[in-house]
């Protein structure tokens, strides 16, 4: 029986594939917090594996992305499914510094705080209609 490889390794494998090498030091960082998104919290693991796969014709169409374009793409996705059961900490309590530090984090977490404020638009929204 074949080891299971991590999701993360996967992950890195297909990006390290569609992804403009090297990764810059901000990029790397974004890797990094993307690793541990991935070990803490398999569901966030699969649905960001899942958009990361459906993006596999850009490796037919020779085509190479930068990392943090893709990367905001995928957490956008996985973040605005209804159904998922926890948002990393790191972007629910962000830390001033490390906005400071990263844009692509920054990036990340306005996005985040953007889906959030209009899925709680909406819910205002329905509840008034009922």
């Amino acid at each position: 029986m074949a080891k299971e490889q991590p999701l993360f390794s996967k992950a890195t494998f297909w990006l390290n594939k569609m992804c403009v090498l090297p990764y810059t030091d901000e990029e790397l960082d974004a890797i990094g917090c993307l690793g541990f998104d991935m070990a803490k919290n398999k569901d966030f693991a699969d649905k960001y594996l899942s958009g990361l796969l459906e993006k596999r014709e850009l490796i037919n169409q020779h085509k190479r992305v930068p990392f943090s374009d893709l990367n905001l793409q995928l957490y956008r996705k996985v973040l605005e499914q209804p159904d998922l059961q926890q948002i990393p900490d790191w972007i629910s309590m962000p830390d001033p510094k490390t906005i400071a530090k990263n844009n692509i984090k920054a990036r990340i977490i306005k996005m985040s705080q953007n889906i959030q404020k209009n899925n709680n638009i909406t819910e205002v929204n329905e509840q008034n209609r009922r």
